[in-house]
């Protein structure tokens, strides 16, 4: 199978990405698919939303060098998020 990348961006806050990200996310995990999600909002919602207990390194941390690896998170066995937070 192979690789298929989806982004869903826009200037605009307020439009739903945040809940389109988790939603599809969601589904496409639950039909099978691996899928890893990269929070790269500075507000974090998708993280609060998906794994509001999460302490530790997120991608904020992996982009200025903090970390030599990029955290994951395993939400289920085929639905993992790189976390952010906001400090981005």
């Amino acid at each position: 199978m192979d690789t298929r990348i989806i982004a869903v961006a826009n200037h605009k806050g307020g439009v739903g990405k945040t809940t389109t990200v988790a939603n599809l996310g969601s589904i496409l995990s639950k039909k099978g698919f691996r899928v890893l999600l990269i929070d790269l909002d500075a507000q974090a919602n998708l993280t609060t939303s998906l794994a509001s207990s999460f302490v530790g390194a997120t991608i904020y941390e992996a982009l200025t060098g903090k970390v030599e690896t990029l955290p994951v998170i395993e939400i289920t066995d085929s639905l993992h998020l790189v976390p952010a937070s906001l400090t981005l």
